[in-house]
């Protein structure tokens, strides 16, 4: 059944929702990878079996270590803590020139930016996202021409409490795109929302939990008093973008965090155990100090001793093991383990070093970035597509304009490094004038006024030189 059969057809709303929740794509369930994202959630903090609690009451160690979120977070900012480039192609005119400012602009004020980091964690760690883009009424100039429409973005996930449901055919076109979340409306009353797009229409449905009963809210009463179903969406095209992948970041390393896990609690078990003295006695007890004698004095019997049990565990063994595990952990995800501890043993180490030290993990991200770029280039042309209807002047020119998205893994920068490969390459000239100097340290308010106080700062030092040099002013 395809998609206008199943939204013009189907009889009953609950039957078109039942059909516009069978997926086309899998991915895992959220509910099971939050058991892996989330720390409270690890076998280690409910296992009474291997971490048994004591009878009289003394809680067992249990170390949760939030190892999946670190590599969430992680793979993250190797892929976007440097912004995503657009390189657009050379404008062949004004007006493609105006266009490509326009889309610039339309990014920068949806914080384009911003919303990839919260993307990017999203996809690593719940493997779907859907970031629809729509329209409010607001007179601006934002944008480089008078609009009253202003474009915003919004992204949906399961980390989010959303469900998605994609319907994607044969050939990897999105027929329709449709999620469904709840609203607390009150204490007793919550409000079940489903949402579907499709390239002409938009439909809403919501459900109390204190009813049984679907009912539409987009559905409107046209002229002749007939009720129609869903609005219209003007761009002609879902006014969003989709992107999935078949397993979290994490995938496959939840054993290894495990062992890592259960080896701190019982470590830490163990040591508490062994926190306090204990005394081993030889031969009976005489009787302790006497009235007048120092503290801490006790008299054993003839050969008698008194001496603390040392606790001869070796540590290196349980540190070993550990540090065994943590290097297969970050090895097998191809990410460094960039802790403080490691950074700070590595010392001040050259721009070469550190690429060749951050090598596998921009391997990773160049694999990864693929999907993004894809996403990326459907968002773009769904921008396209809206600004098409702001601006109809541009409508004939706006297909012209093309971009490509560039991902650059992150690598501490030496901009030292970056001025001497460009001056080696054009023969040892500068490569940006002192105006951009100024500009790019940040201090001036007034880089202009700056530039201008510098040039005459220079010329009165010119001044006082030619004139102390001046034959008829010097003295003897």
């Amino acid at each position: 059944m395809n998609i206008e059969e199943i939204l013009k057809k189907t009889d009953t709303i609950s039957q078109k929702i039942e059909e516009l929740r069978r997926r086309t794509v899998m991915v895992p369930l959220w509910s099971y990878l939050l058991s892996l994202y989330e720390p409270a959630s690890h076998k280690v903090m409910t296992d009474t079996i291997s971490l048994r609690d004591k009878d009289n009451g003394e809680k067992s160690s249990r170390i949760a270590v939030a190892l999946e979120k670190l590599l969430t977070n992680r793979i993250t900012e190797f892929t976007f803590s440097i912004p995503v480039k657009r390189k657009y192609n050379t404008p062949e005119n004004d007006i493609q020139r105006e266009i490509q400012k326009a889309l610039e602009k339309i990014y920068d004020c949806a914080h384009i930016d911003n919303m990839n980091y919260k993307r990017g964690l999203a996809y690593f760690a719940s493997c779907e996202i859907f970031t629809i883009w729509y329209s409010v009424k607001k007179h601006n100039s934002l944008y480089g021409f008078e609009s009253n429409y202003k474009l915003k973005c919004k992204t949906f996930s399961p980390m989010d409490g959303v469900r998605l449901y994609p319907i994607i055919d044969e050939y990897d076109d999105m027929q329709a795109m449709s999620f469904e979340y709840d609203k607390t409306v009150s204490d007793k009353e919550t409000v079940t929302f489903f949402e579907t797009f499709t390239e002409n229409y938009h439909f809403i449905w919501k459900k109390s939990n204190l009813g049984d009963m679907w009912e539409e809210v987009t559905a409107q009463v046209d002229e002749d008093g007939n009720i129609e179903s869903g609005e219209e969406i003007i761009i002609h095209k879902i006014p969003g973008a989709y992107m999935s992948r078949p397993h979290a970041i994490y995938e496959g390393l939840d054993n290894i965090r495990s062992e890592f896990e259960y080896n701190i609690s019982r470590n830490s078990n163990v040591i508490a155990y062994n926190a306090a003295p204990i005394a081993k006695v030889k031969g009976g007890i005489v009787g302790k100090e006497k009235k007048g004698e120092s503290l801490r004095i006790w008299r054993v019997e003839n050969d008698g001793d008194i001496s603390y049990v040392s606790w001869n565990q070796s540590q290196e063994a349980v540190s070993g093991q550990n540090k065994t595990l943590l290097g297969l952990y970050w090895m097998l995800s191809q990410m460094p383990d960039i802790s403080f501890e490691n950074m700070k043993s590595l010392g001040n180490i050259g721009y070469d070093a550190r690429q060749t030290l951050l090598t596998d993990a921009h391997l990773k991200v160049r694999m990864e970035s693929g999907a993004f770029k894809e996403f990326f280039e459907r968002e773009f042309n769904v921008i396209k597509a809206f600004l098409k209807v702001m601006n109809p002047k541009w409508e004939k020119e706006i297909d012209n304009v093309t971009c490509d998205h560039i991902i650059t893994p992150y690598i501490p920068k030496d901009e030292s490094y970056d001025i001497t490969i460009r001056q080696k390459a054009n023969g040892g000239k500068p490569v940006e004038s002192q105006l951009e100097s100024i500009v790019k340290l940040g201090q001036s308010q007034d880089p202009q006024q700056t530039m201008k106080d510098i040039r005459q700062d220079e010329l009165n030092a010119a001044a006082v030189q030619q004139s102390a040099f001046a034959m008829g002013e010097q003295t003897i």
